[in-house]
């Protein structure tokens, strides 16, 4: 029988794809749909005086305009799953449209809905809003010290505080040979998916359903919230259609969402709005973060203990799962190293910003950066080399299973021989033989970086509901709550399928994104595609496979049906080892990045074409977050890079070739010994990168304090002095 697993097939979904033939949200036309388009603030803080929306109302095939005043005690406002760490203090919940106040540029303030988008459009450019302008609170220390409250009703801008760490952290840095300070920046992405977020509701007033589309990783969670948001008692029936990227920020329900919902719903007719891409940057972001940390090293280099204090910058408002990577990150710090006293805080506080939200890695990039920038940091005191100080730290092969001192049960891993082998594939040695006897102008400079990363994710997200259904002729149909954008499921799930009853992928249909076909869902986040869903596939088709054989290998009339939901019992966790290389011109402070190599640890793989593809995409995100990407603000709160033309997305010439290899340790946590890999790339390749760049500036004798992302040629031009 030939075996699927493990065998690198051409993605069964990209042909449908790239002939034209998805079907995304603004693909989808209802008869007598309307038009929605959003007006947004202007301004980073001001109060609303007034907002005049006559002309809009007068304009050509307008249907409804809705203002904050409108909404204001009939829709709440958008509130945060509430997760440790929030404590007693109120968290700063999101107005569907702002009421007397504007809290960042770009939140919404009007929605208005006409017969076409165009009139939508012109009608929203109509509308006058007198605002007076309030001092805007832009430095998350300055938000820090509380001086003046962003809400007043809260009272403190300190909205949210996470902890982790055990060991005696004062003994630790009485003992150190050296003590090792610096402060690092990670800066505020704009997440940038191919498709920017849509939404269609349908209503039916005899019925009361509400259908809606939308572009979405989480379609049970929008059924909630807009279930409990809207008024009335309302089904709400959510459908998933091909989705253009997510990367973590669709896992939230948006403003904008719920306003064109309730227009539709007071309107009782389909509504569409469709973000543009301007609207897109202005909306949310990713990561914004600082961390001041502290290490105390033996001069061998054997970390004794590290204290971290980490602010994050949430923006205005919350929204549902801003809370998620502050968590993540004060337990992510601890890395792949056996750091015995650890001290780690996170503060979350409020600034005239948008919201702040999972991407990519989830705090896991957030992490990185001061454990792995530290290292570097130490490694320079000490006059060791960075893969050395590494290797002294690592965790060996047989401690696991191995609790952190910030709280993390890895599960299994082998980084010693991972990170050899990155360094082989790199040609690390040469590299560093023949940076030694360079003179300038241009400088080699290499970075190293070893992440871990869990998969599934907590709480109830670690949960799936899987479907499978054997029909008379032989065809299987697979019913998940994976929710994909992108990741290869469809192709993934039938591999997996075709293993566990024989039959050719082709054979295997993939249902997904209707809340009416399961009951319940996590969706796609927290790499919990394999490591969750796809496990419970997995079960489904073999207590499938059971029924068949004890049928005598016949499939009855009615078919094989089996709905289970399982539970992921502990978070598998990827290891992955990085190599950067760049070359810095010191005249101009260009840098070019050269080479780069790379191993990771995911598990077994199901689809060794689609984890080279995930790691691929990976890199380069990470690779733009450290030298060309970052949301930039002026003094006064204005978004200096929100559109391409100043938003630095990496190109792929810009790019080297990715030198890549894989170690396959199976997880015990799971029977797939899945352990993920679709955020474990992105964790890695900033810090890598960044850590390359620092090398070659310190080698050219400039201070690397304070050189932060994006490394832009004019900051490294002044670092180099």
């Amino acid at each position: 029988m030939t075996t699927y697993r493990g065998q690198g097939m051409a993605r069964m979904e990209d042909e449908r794809l790239l002939r034209g033939g998805g079907t995304f949200v603004d693909d989808i036309q209802l008869d007598g749909m309307l038009h929605a388009a959003v007006l947004r603030s202007t301004e980073p803080h001001a109060r609303i005086r007034s907002v005049d929306t006559a002309a809009a109302l007068a304009s050509p095939g307008v249907a409804a305009v809705y203002t904050g005043a409108d909404l204001d005690g009939v829709v709440p406002d958008i509130g945060a799953i509430r997760r440790e760490g929030m404590g007693e203090t109120p968290i700063p919940e999101h107005p569907v449209l702002a009421k007397d106040r504007v809290c960042y540029v770009g939140q919404p303030v009007a929605i208005v809905v006409a017969s076409t988008r165009a009139q939508a459009f012109d009608a929203r450019d109509s509308i006058a809003v007198d605002y007076e302008p309030l001092p805007p609170l832009l430095d998350p220390r300055e938000s820090a010290s509380d001086a003046d409250p962003l809400h007043p009703d809260i009272g403190t801008n300190v909205v949210m505080r996470t902890e982790a760490g055990a060991g005696n952290v004062a003994e630790a840095f009485e003992n150190a040979d050296a003590i090792v300070e610096a402060s690092y920046e990670i800066p505020r992405l704009v997440a940038m998916p191919m498709e920017c977020r849509g939404i269609i509701v349908a209503p039916d007033a005899e019925s009361g359903r509400l259908t809606v589309w939308t572009s979405t990783q989480v379609p049970h969670r929008v059924k909630t919230f807009l279930a409990m948001l809207l008024p009335g008692d309302l089904d709400v029936r959510v459908i998933t259609p091909d989705v253009g990227g997510g990367f973590g920020r669709k896992i939230e329900v948006w403003p904008e969402e719920v306003a064109a919902a309730y227009a539709a719903v007071q309107l009782g007719a389909p509504v569409k709005w469709t973000e543009q891409r301007s609207e897109s940057t202005l909306a949310s972001h990713g990561r914004g973060f600082t961390a001041d940390v502290e290490a105390a090293v033996r001069s061998d280099g054997t970390m004794l203990g590290v204290r971290i204090r980490m602010l994050a910058d949430m923006g205005a408002y919350f929204l549902t799962s801003s809370g998620g990577p502050l968590g993540n990150a004060v337990q992510r710090v601890a890395g792949p190293y056996a750091i015995p006293a650890m001290d780690v805080e996170c503060l979350g506080v409020t600034t005239n910003r948008p919201p702040t939200g999972p991407y990519r890695g989830a705090g896991g990039p957030e992490a990185a950066v001061p454990i792995e920038r530290i290292m570097d940091d130490a490694a320079r005191r000490l006059g060791m080399d960075p893969a050395e100080i590494r290797r002294r730290n690592f965790i060996p092969a047989d401690a696991f299973p191995y609790e952190t001192a910030t709280g993390l049960l890895y599960d299994s891993g082998d980084f010693h021989t991972a990170f050899d082998r990155a360094l082989g594939m790199a040609g690390y040695a040469g590299l560093r033989e023949r940076q030694a006897s360079e003179r300038g102008p241009f400088r080699t400079g290499i970075g190293v970086a070893t992440v871990t990363k869990a998969s599934g994710g907590k709480a109830n997200v670690r949960k799936s509901l899987t479907r499978v259904e054997m029909k008379p002729d032989g065809r299987v149909v697979i019913v998940t709550d994976v929710s994909p954008h992108g990741q290869g499921t469809a192709t993934s799930f039938s591999q997996i399928a075709a293993d566990t009853l024989g039959v050719p992928p082709e054979m295997v249909d993939l249902h997904h994104g209707d809340t009416d076909e399961l009951a319940s869902g996590g969706g796609t986040t927290s790499s919990r595609g394999l490591a969750v869903g796809g496990n419970a596939a997995y079960l489904a088709l073999q207590e499938v496979k059971r029924r068949l054989d004890a049928a005598g290998g016949v499939v009855p009339a009615n078919g094989i049906t089996v709905e289970l939901e399982w539970e992921l019992p502990a978070n598998p966790f990827g290891f992955a080892a990085h190599v950067a290389v760049v070359e810095l011109d010191e005249g101009t402070g260009d840098v070019r990045l050269t080479d780069y190599a790379a191993v990771h640890d995911c598990g077994p793989m199901i689809n060794p074409v689609i984890v080279r593809g995930q790691i691929q995409g990976g890199i380069a995100q990470g690779i733009g977050q450290a030298l060309s990407e970052g949301m930039l603000y002026t003094a006064a709160g204005q978004p200096q890079t929100a559109s391409f033309m100043t938003y630095g997305i990496p190109i792929a010439e810009s790019l080297p070739a990715f030198a890549l290899e894989n170690q396959q340790t199976p997880s015990p946590t799971n029977p797939l010994g899945i352990k993920g890999i679709g955020e474990l790339p992105t964790v890695a390749a900033p810090v890598a990168v960044t850590n390359a760049v620092a090398d070659a500036l310190a080698r050219s004798g400039a201070d690397v304090s304070g050189v932060d992302m994006p490394l832009l040629t004019e900051r490294v031009w002044r670092a180099l002095g």
